[in-house]
C-alpha cells in the first residue's frame, strides 16, 4: 500500500474560499476513486493544509491525480499556492499527522 501525503501553504487567506471548494470537489472524487481511506488538516491560522490518502498502487494514484476535479486544481494551483510538496511512502495504513508532517520538515 502506498500513502501520499500532501502540504499546501497558501499564499494569502484571500484564497481559502477558492481552496474550500476544489478541497469539497476533490473530496468527492476521492469518494467515488480507488483511494482505501483518506483524511486532511490544517494548521490553526488556516494557511497551511495537509492530505493523506492511502492507495493499493502507484497507477491508481496516479489515475486520480491526472482526472477530474483533481487535475483542475492541479492547473490552478498556482493561484493557490506557490508552495506545494508531497511525499509517497509505502505503509499499510495512513500514519499518524506528528509522524508525517515530520517528512517535511526533512527537506
Amino acid at each position: 500500500m502506498i500513502v501520499s501525503i500532501t502540504k499546501i501553504e497558501l499564499n494569502s487567506y484571500s484564497k481559502l474560499i477558492d481552496f474550500f471548494k476544489f478541497n469539497r470537489q476533490i473530496i468527492n472524487q476521492l469518494k467515488e476513486s480507488n483511494c482505501k481511506k483518506y483524511k486532511a488538516t490544517g494548521s490553526w491560522n488556516l494557511k497551511v493544509w495537509y492530505t493523506m490518502t492511502l492507495w493499493e498502487n502507484e497507477n491508481q494514484i496516479n489515475d486520480f491525480y491526472r482526472n477530474g476535479n483533481h487535475l483542475e486544481a492541479m492547473k490552478q494551483s498556482k493561484k493557490f499556492s506557490s508552495k506545494i510538496q508531497s511525499h509517497r511512502i509505502e505503509n499499510d495504513d495512513l500514519i499518524n499527522w506528528k509522524e508525517s508532517k515530520k517528512l517535511f520538515i526533512k527537506n
